[in-house]
C-alpha cells in the first residue's frame, strides 16, 4: 500500500469513528492534545500523524489503535 492511500484511509476511519460517537472535531482534538487544525489535516489525509499522535486519537476515542489502522483493501 502507498503512503497516499494509506493517509487517505486512517483519515476517513477516524473521522468514521469520531462521526459515528457524536464528536466533534474540536472535541475530538482536545481529547487527543490536538489542535483542530492538526486533526482536520490528518481526516483529509494532508498530514503525516506520528504513531504516537494515531496512539493518542485511538484513546481519545476509546478503541484500539489496530482498529484505526486496519483498512479492507
Amino acid at each position: 500500500m502507498d503512503k497516499e492511500i494509506f493517509l487517505k484511509k486512517l483519515g476517513e476511519n477516524i473521522r468514521r469513528e469520531r462521526e459515528n460517537q457524536k464528536l466533534s472535531r474540536q472535541t475530538l482534538a482536545e481529547k487527543a492534545g490536538m489542535s483542530i487544525d492538526f486533526l482536520g489535516r490528518i481526516e483529509r489525509a494532508e498530514q503525516n500523524p506520528s504513531i504516537l499522535k494515531i496512539l493518542d486519537l485511538a484513546n481519545a476515542l476509546n478503541i484500539s489503535f489496530y482498529k484505526l489502522i486496519c483498512f479492507n483493501e
